[in-house]
C-alpha cells in the first residue's frame, strides 16, 4: 500500500524494488519532523540509517 512519509510508524516494512526485479526490504525504526521535512530512520539486516523526505511524498509500506 502506498503511504505518505508524514503517516509512516515505526515497524512498518517498506519495500523497494529495484530496476533488475530484485526487492530489499526496509522496517521503519522513528520518524521524525526535520523542519519542513520528516527523518525517517529505517532498519535492513544489521545497519540503519536515515532519510529526509518532504512530508507530502510517499513510498510503498506493507
Amino acid at each position: 500500500m502506498m503511504m505518505k512519509i508524514s503517516q509512516l510508524k515505526a515497524g512498518l516494512r517498506i519495500c523497494e524494488h529495484k530496476n533488475n526485479g530484485d526487492v530489499q526490504h526496509f522496517e521503519v525504526v522513528k520518524v521524525q519532523p526535520a523542519g519542513r521535512r520528516i527523518e525517517v530512520t529505517f532498519r535492513s539486516g544489521n545497519s540503519m540509517e536515515s532519510a529526509l523526505y518532504p512530508a507530502d511524498a510517499y513510498l510503498y509500506a506493507s
